[in-house]
């Protein structure tokens, strides 16, 4: 684990980051009770690093919540599937009568969102009640993201029957036909300071999920202790327009939930080399372009979900005028360039989750790039489904002290 302690300065205020990479565990959703206490576990992995004389801030990776939509009964089978798309069709089979009663409501939505929207309540409820608890508990900011349509919270035993839990005294229903990426943050007593829901979303957030964009003019910095925190989930991190938002709303702390849905010490679909990629926006948020953004804590979920890999590492970056420590890198990189625009990218990685295996560098300095590549994409194909390896990534949790400029 790689940690890093800050300078204090007078007009700075004191924090620790922390960020949790866990591995999606689908049958840890057989029950709410189950998933409760996978996020238990999850959290249990920050508390070890819990700072007694600062405020602590927790940020946990993107779609954390995927798996409720395989909870309970309903979802027996489609927990049991290979495939994602057989296990949504699955899903389906037993939320027909929502499905038929979302598509009468909102004419025209798909399928995949009829389905979304059908499953409001177990997306919601369990995942915000259960965090929201957490974070009292262990008196913490929490930063999460999951898939979940903008709600309401219904007290009607009609509703309840028809669209939640028997005898939970409520449920949560779609204000609207939306389904989004959406990233919470919880304050040290449990309640919601605020969302903000992906604005940038991949090809298989529209074209797998058919999820909603956000609205960017709706992007807001929340103001807490420890500073103004902006949330940019996974691609937004990665787009200037966003990164431009944050920055002009005073945002100083970037919480970049994530979830890589590709293998990742291999190519991407965008560059011959994923890792190098990351640098665009770990490191790429905190440039001088954007004179406010100075920290982005990136926490990564991984693990086989299906036949798709969630891989990647951690890290939490420091906005500086010095260069990268060469020494401290993601695995497979050459150096700190932004991948897009070809200019050397500024700033401290004050710490990186470690990867399944090192990068063959640290033991053999004099590896030609390529030779290291090679050696690392064979361990990331052997984590994939059906290999050698199969989703046997590696969890951790890592932290930096930092102080935070008062703006």
């Amino acid at each position: 684990m790689n940690t890093h302690s800050v300078q204090s300065d007078t007009s700075t205020r004191p924090a620790r980051l922390i960020a949790v990479g866990n591995r999606i565990d689908l049958q840890a959703a057989a029950t709410e009770q189950s998933f409760a206490t996978e996020l238990e576990r999850i959290i249990g992995m920050a508390i070890p690093h819990l700072a007694k004389d600062r405020p602590n801030l927790v940020a946990l990776g993107e779609i954390l919540g995927l798996p409720l939509a395989m909870i309970g009964r309903r979802g027996y089978l489609s927990r049991h599937m290979h495939t994602s798309n057989v296990a949504i069709s699955m899903l389906a089979l037993g939320y027909g009568r929502r499905m038929i009663h979302y598509r009468r409501l909102y004419p025209g939505i798909s399928l995949v969102r009829s389905l979304l929207l059908s499953l409001s309540d177990v997306l919601y409820r369990p995942f915000v009640t259960t965090l929201s608890r957490l974070a009292a508990q262990h008196s913490i900011y929490l930063s999460a993201s999951t898939i979940t349509p903008h709600v309401q919270r219904s007290t009607s035993t009609i509703d309840i029957n028809r669209f939640g839990r028997r005898h939970s005294g409520q449920v949560y229903l779609p204000t609207d036909a939306g389904v989004y990426n959406t990233s919470f943050l919880w304050g040290p007593d449990g309640s919601l300071i605020g969302s903000t829901d992906k604005v940038f979303l991949t090809s298989s957030e529209k074209e797998v999920l058919d999820l909603t964009s956000g609205d960017l003019e709706a992007v807001q910095v929340f103001e807490t202790e420890i500073g103004k925190i902006g949330m940019a989930i996974s691609l937004d991190a990665f787009t200037p327009e966003f990164l431009c938002k944050l920055d002009s709303l005073g945002a100083c702390i970037v919480i970049q939930n994530d979830a890589n849905d590709q293998p990742w010490a291999s190519p991407s679909r965008t560059s011959e080399w994923q890792p190098q990629e990351w640098l665009n926006s770990v490191l790429g948020s905190v440039q001088a372009e954007y004179p406010n953004l100075h920290f982005n804590i990136c926490p990564m979920q991984i693990g086989n979900f299906f036949d798709i890999a969630f891989d990647g590492q951690s890290s939490i970056t420091l906005k500086s005028d010095l260069e990268p420590d060469p020494h401290c890198n993601f695995v497979g990189n050459d150096g700190f360039v932004h991948t897009q625009t070809g200019k050397p990218l500024k700033g401290e990685m004050l710490a990186i989750s470690p990867w399944v295996i090192d990068d063959p560098i640290k033991t053999k300095p004099d590896m030609p790039l390529a030779e290291r590549r090679k050696i690392l994409e064979q361990t990331a194909r052997q984590l994939l489904p059906g290999g050698s390896q199969a989703n046997q990534y590696k969890e951790a949790a890592i932290w930096a002290d930092v102080e935070v400029p008062i703006v």
